[in-house]
């Protein structure tokens, strides 16, 4: 396989005969439960809503009605200054640091009014991570009450899953709450179902509001065959790694810089010509986006969707009179 694809489990069973008059199960319960095998936590661990934007918008929801900052990274995943913006909480952005969050430096920022830390590991820009380690020995630096929201949608592609250390961050009670998707790796984007997990008494305190019918039944079957599915999952990471290695190959051959990446994305500086290689890798059919707008000029970040990703780039790095350099 060279491409990513769904959990033919999970394709079975949208196509399966569903009555959608009846109500879909409550609470997704079991779907939480599949989830919570596949991580071996309690049930009451896991938190499931209509995708990871809308849980997101939930935790800040829920911290801002005492008011208080939202520390962040810059640049990081766009959502989160959008969100403190909406719920009147004060921003407070750390640049990166060679391309990483800078995790002391984000300590620094911690005050009485810090109501939570987002850390999108890997990075939503530069594919980069932070260790749960790191993580936790952030979330020991909280005032009370505060919030690590451990941003991990990506989570499945890192070559070292963090997965098994997800039990032991719910057994530890330590206040961070794990965000995982089912629109990535899973290749569900359009049925829109994330999820949450944490302490069940750190989801009781902070987290988001969910009502017992969120999500509907065709999302929550579906879902519940992919996470038990593992081996589509694995091999879709497979396919990714394998094509970001070669994509990384062709860049390095390009005498091109690009930045280390566990996500389904690699970072590229460009300089001169980002605007001439981005549409040459658009006229070939590769998703790029150029990120002057996160306060990252003359870079381009490629989506890796597998072997055809790498084919296009291969393809427009080797173009003649091609004029793109790194610095």
């Amino acid at each position: 396989m060279t491409e990513q694809h769904a959990s033919p489990a999970a394709l079975a069973a949208l196509a399966a005969p569903v009555d959608l008059s009846v109500a879909p199960p409550r609470d997704a319960v079991g779907l939480r439960v599949a989830i919570a095998a596949r991580y071996r936590v309690p049930v009451e661990a896991v938190l499931v809503g209509p995708g990871v934007a809308s849980l997101l918008h939930g935790l800040v929801a829920r911290c801002a009605s005492a008011g208080g900052e939202i520390v962040h990274s810059a640049p990081s995943f766009a959502l989160y200054p959008q969100l403190a913006a909406a719920y009147g909480l004060r921003g407070r952005a750390v640049a990166l640091r060679d391309y990483r969050h800078d995790l002391p430096a984000m300590a620094w920022q911690l005050s009485d009014r810090t109501r939570m830390v987002l850390l999108d590991s890997p990075h939503n820009v530069t594919g980069t991570t932070v260790s749960l380690p790191e993580v936790v020995s952030l979330a020991r630096t909280l005032p009370s009450g505060a919030l690590v929201v451990f941003d991990n949608v990506y989570g499945e592609y890192q070559d070292t899953l963090v997965d098994r250390a997800f039990a032991s961050i719910v057994a530890s009670g330590a206040p961070i709450v794990v965000c995982r998707s089912f629109s990535k790796a899973h290749r569900l984007f359009g049925l829109r179902v994330g999820y949450l997990i944490a302490h069940p008494e750190v989801l009781a305190r902070s987290g988001p509001t969910v009502l017992r019918y969120d999500v509907g039944a065709l999302a929550q079957a579906a879902a519940t065959a992919s996470i038990q599915d593992g081996a589509t999952v694995d091999a879709n990471r497979q396919v990714v790694a394998a094509a970001r290695h070669r994509v990384e190959q062709a860049l390095t051959t390009a005498g091109l810089t690009w930045v280390p990446s566990q996500s389904s994305t690699v970072l590229v500086h460009v300089e001169p010509g980002c605007d001439a290689l981005a549409m040459a890798l658009r006229d070939r059919g590769c998703q790029v986006r150029t990120v002057a707008d996160h306060g990252l000029p003359h870079h381009l970040q490629l989506i890796i969707d597998g072997g055809s990703t790498a084919c296009q780039v291969d393809d427009a790095l080797s173009a003649k009179g091609a004029a793109w350099t790194s610095p």
